[in-house]
């Protein structure tokens, strides 16, 4: 039996977490799950991004402790422990994430890491909240993998863009933080070309997930729910477990807006990307739209 085949009663417990690239439009996603009834964190940015998840995950000594296994698994029950409440950080906890948020990251200053870690403790001594919960981090395509091993219930979604629009987007962030560890070229110069080779980095490691396990990883083109919203959003509504009323359908539809960049890097010169990765990007994009 597949995930789409459980009754609605099965799925409502079921955590959900949304990633991809910066600029994807995972904020559309995430405020689609909170206009269908599902909480998130406590402290949320203006994208709805989840503060919490980003002290402990944005930041590439994650992927250490996602080699370590047993060390990645204690920083996840923290975060469970922030979302759900009722279950107080105990020392160890607190002293994993006061080293989570020492390690310095692009965008986010020390005072503010701290302050972000201090909610995080707060949350998880307030009153246990058994409702079902999510939450949205761009970053979190890094950790879903180990996320989806270690819980069986827990399923990801992938907000994906076209790459090469995404190459051309002045949010580098991700590919600033992440890309001189994951492309192994620690004086990465953050262009449209090393844009595009991390943005196929990332999405051939989540085929690979998705091929894992296809049942609790769904991977959406943001630029076809643009542009076909009613073909799509029932699709996204269902893998959530959500029912999809016509008052709900209308609600969320009525977010999707087409912004002005896709189809941006039609008008740019695309000799300066490697032509390996310009038919990646083409296979990947029709494949995960076709489907």
């Amino acid at each position: 039996m597949t995930l789409l085949d459980r009754s609605l009663k099965s799925l409502i417990s079921d955590p959900v977490i949304i990633g991809g690239v910066g600029g994807s439009g995972t904020r559309l996603f995430a405020e689609t799950l909170l206009a269908s009834g599902i909480r998130s964190s406590s402290l949320l940015n203006g994208a709805s991004d989840a503060l919490c998840a980003t002290v402990l995950f944005k930041r590439v000594g994650i992927l250490k402790d996602i080699e370590d296994g047993e060390r990645f698994e204690r920083i996840y029950e923290i975060m469970e422990a922030a979302l759900e409440g009722g279950r107080p950080l105990s020392r160890p906890q607190r002293q994993l994430v006061k080293a989570a948020a020492r390690e310095e990251r692009r965008g986010h200053s020390r005072r503010l890491l701290k302050r972000y870690a201090r909610r995080l403790k707060r949350d998880a001594r307030r009153p246990a909240d058994p409702t079902r919960w999510f939450f949205k981090e761009p970053n979190m395509h890094w950790s879903a993998p180990e996320i989806l091993r270690i819980r069986p219930n827990v399923r990801f979604i992938m907000v994906v863009r076209h790459g090469v629009d995404m190459a051309f987007s002045g949010n580098q962030q991700q590919v600033a933080l992440w890309g001189p560890t994951v492309l192994g070229e620690p004086d990465l110069r953050i262009e449209a070309a090393s844009s595009l080779r991390y943005w196929c980095h990332v999405h051939r490691r989540i085929m690979g997930l998705k091929e894992r396990d296809p049942d609790r990883t769904l991977i959406v083109s943001f630029d076809q729910l643009c542009q076909q919203p009613e073909l799509v959003m029932p699709g996204i509504l269902e893998f959530a477990g959500i029912e999809s009323s016509p008052d709900l359908l209308q609600r969320v539809l009525s977010g999707v807006k087409v912004p002005g960049s896709i189809g941006r890097h039609l008008k740019e010169d695309l000799s300066v990307f490697n032509p390996e990765d310009i038919d990646f990007v083409k296979a990947f994009m029709a494949t995960i739209e076709a489907s």
